[in-house]
């Protein structure tokens, strides 16, 4: 949990402006709220994914379903909302704006209120 913080923490610094990232920041934020939402969700899904009879462990659309199964649809509706966003935020598109600083804001927001 104290590196799940310590992303988001990053995060937040990096919007703030702190490392001085220019355009680049923005994405950057994005990525490190994602891999804090990567790992809340590889712990609310613990129980059952490392049970599966597999090489390669279950992908995140996977994990968000079951989530959503197993901790009501309420809170995997959310999340899933949280990762599309953080998802599309992260990925460059020649033909795309980069997502804006309340955008990727209000996405690290979220992912501390799924976090607790």
């Amino acid at each position: 949990m104290t590196e799940r913080r310590e992303l988001l923490d990053y995060a937040s610094k990096v919007l703030d402006g702190d490392y001085g990232l220019g355009v680049r920041a923005t994405r950057t934020a994005a990525l490190l709220a994602r891999r804090a939402f990567e790992d809340w969700l590889d712990e609310k899904c613990a129980d059952w994914s490392t049970d599966v009879n597999s090489d390669r462990p279950p992908a995140t659309t996977s994990k968000l379903v079951a989530l959503g199964a197993l901790h009501g649809e309420e809170l995997g509706e959310r999340a899933k909302v949280v990762w599309h966003g953080l998802s599309r935020a992260v990925h460059l598109h020649a033909y795309e704006l980069a997502p804006s600083v309340a955008e990727v804001r209000l996405l690290v927001s979220r992912v501390e209120q799924l976090a607790g």
